[in-house]
């Protein structure tokens, strides 16, 4: 099948959809909610109904608790009693009839409404049916009258003696029909209902018979308000809330409620029957253009494929063939200049691989540098092993001399002199052989560490003089003690203090500080120089092993790599400050070691 067929079958599918499916969707959309905007309209309407007769009873027990709480109907005679009627029928404009019942059902008083010939015997029976009512509170009788249903409103009043005397009004129907007729919607009516009975209907409304009644039977909950939706009848209930049972139902035929729908759904099936035939025939019409670019595309696409970067489409139009085209032909040039980017990052490669060549070759280079000072570092030791036997001997006899020399003798001093510089050169060979001595791996032990800064110093301190640096030392009082090994540990303090000299050379008046504190639970080495500092931008870099900042290249730049290793196997840090032209400060910082008992 062609894409042009395909295409008018496809707008043949658009276009009846909106007759079978979203017309009638959209229609039937509509009349849910004007079904659910009419059940809120109506549920308004019947709680304001209700509303408006609960307030209207209200005012009527108001009127009976007021009036029996100033007269006492059981103390009173009988032309009181009858005045406290007349009253009453002032304060409840809408009662027809009252009377007074006494605590054994006797009629005391009747006061019957204009035209009546006599009292009302059904009305006088209603209120000795309330006899059972709680004292002090309002309660509503509906009876059958000759006219129609009446209302008998009572409240029971104690006695001073016997059952409580009733003081009813007799409500008519004409009260109540004015507040259902306010609750009434457009095409609808409102009804007083009494359970299942209707007591009352708003003016013109036709009786509730047939489908609509069995529609409504059973939806009515006399406790909660709530909209009924059926198939004949749109309506609303609500309860009066004064526990009577009573309530307002506002209900409007369906076919009233949904005529504006189905006129719509007429007028919407001959609009959709318009549309489908003006479809079917631009179909054809834009199927044949799309077509024709959809070829052009393909033609492209196929030299594209073959190697023809430099294809391109005609961009003129808006539609989606012509921005598929501007597509393709931002997609070719990106290809063209991604093939140009290719070769340059070919040619860049090539020297890039070149130049980390080099870089392999240097480092091959101070790796060879490093082996040579390793093996100058064995040569020193053994030097210092065979220097160390003579000088056991001269220091031996150099002590014997002392002894058998008087103190007045005047070679004596020399002789001190001697041994003196004797004790220095072995110490400085002990030294010296125990840190060529190192090990692979650290022994650690608890170290005196001012002992072992000390020691480190002896082998670095002619250096410095030799230089022209002051040295200056401090010692932690008392002394700090840490877990390490004591030739690793001094090899970090004589990398630093090298440092630091060769930072000082060529700038006169400089001075290295060392110094040995207990900071908590730390014990900190602090060397710290005057000297040139380190620029910001190498700091991160310091402890990169071969990364070296002296200014003339002396060593393969492992000290401080080497001092990182091993202060970390120590399970410490060391932290560095610096500032170009004012010097820097390393701080090693060890655990310190837990208190013997």
């Amino acid at each position: 099948m062609t894409l042009q067929r395909k295409l008018a079958l496809f707008v043949v599918a658009a276009a009846l959809a909106p007759l079978v499916g979203v017309a009638f969707a959209v229609l039937h959309g509509a009349q849910e909610e004007l079904a659910r905007r009419a059940a809120a309209e109506h549920l308004a309407r019947a709680r304001a109904g209700a509303v408006s007769i609960a307030a209207e009873l209200a005012a009527v027990d108001a009127a009976l608790g007021g009036l029996t709480e100033t007269w006492r109907p059981d103390r009173l005679g009988g032309e009181e009693l009858r005045g406290m009627l007349v009253v009453l029928s002032r304060q409840v404009p809408a009662a027809d009839a009252s009377a007074i019942v006494d605590g054994t059902g006797s009629a005391r008083a009747v006061l019957a409404g204009a035209g009546e010939p006599g009292t009302s015997e059904r009305f006088v029976e209603a209120v000795r049916a309330a006899a059972s009512a709680p004292v002090g509170r309002l309660v509503l009788r509906a009876y059958d009258d000759v006219g129609g249903w009446q209302l008998a409103a009572v409240r029971a009043v104690p006695a001073r003696s016997g059952g409580p005397w009733l003081v009813a009004v007799r409500l008519g129907p004409e009260a109540a029909r004015r507040r259902l007729d306010a609750a009434v919607p457009e095409g609808g009516a409102a009804y007083l209902l009494d359970g299942a009975r209707v007591l009352l209907a708003s003016t013109g409304a036709a009786p509730l018979e047939g489908a609509a009644r069995a529609e409504l039977a059973g939806r009515i909950d006399p406790a909660r308000p709530g909209a009924v939706e059926g198939e004949h009848v749109l309506g609303a209930w609500a309860p009066l809330d004064d526990g009577t049972g009573w309530g307002v139902l506002v209900a409007v035929p369906a076919a009233t409620a949904y005529a504006h729908v189905v006129a719509l759904r007429r007028g919407v099936l001959a609009a959709s029957a318009a549309v489908l035939a003006l479809v079917l025939v631009l179909s054809f019409l834009v199927g044949r253009g799309t077509v024709a670019g959809l070829a052009r595309i393909e033609s492209a696409a196929r030299a594209l494929g073959g190697g023809e970067l430099a294809v391109r489409l005609p961009e003129e139009g808006a539609d989606e063939v012509a921005q598929v085209s501007r597509t393709f032909n931002a997609m070719a040039g990106e290809l063209q200049r991604a093939r140009e980017r290719l070769e340059r990052w070919n040619e860049e490669l090539q020297r890039e691989v070149e130049a980390r060549t080099a870089e392999l070759r240097a480092t091959q280079a101070q790796l060879v540098e490093a082996q040579k000072l390793a093996a100058l570092g064995q040569l020193g030791a053994g030097v210092a092993h065979e220097i160390n036997n003579p000088l056991t001997g001269i220091l031996g006899n150099a002590q014997l001399l002392l002894e058998a020399t008087p103190a007045a003798d005047p070679d004596r001093e020399p002789l001190e002199k001697i041994e003196q510089l004797a004790r220095r050169c072995r110490d400085i060979t002990q030294n010296l052989l125990r840190f060529s001595q190192q090990r692979a791996e650290p022994e650690f032990e608890v170290l005196d560490v001012s002992r072992v800064v000390r020691d480190a110093l002896t082998l670095a301190a002619g250096q410095l003089r030799g230089a022209d640096i002051a040295l200056e030392v401090e010692l932690a009082e008392p002394p700090g003690r840490v877990r390490g090994d004591a030739g690793h540990l001094a090899q970090v303090v004589l990398n630093l203090v090298s440092n630091a000299r060769n930072a000082c050379l060529g700038r006169p008046g400089r001075t290295v500080h060392v110094s040995v504190a207990r900071e908590a639970d730390e014990v900190r080495i602090a060397v710290r120089d005057d000297g040139k500092g380190i620029a910001p931008e190498h700091l991160p870099r310091i402890f990169e092993p071969f990364f070296t900042t002296k200014d003339q290249w002396s060593n393969v730049g492992l000290g401080l790599s080497v001092s990182y290793r091993i202060i970390s196997e120590h399970g410490g840090r060391i932290l560095v400050a610096s500032r170009p032209g004012e010097g820097s400060t390393f701080t090693v910082c060890l655990p310190a070691a837990p208190p013997t008992s």
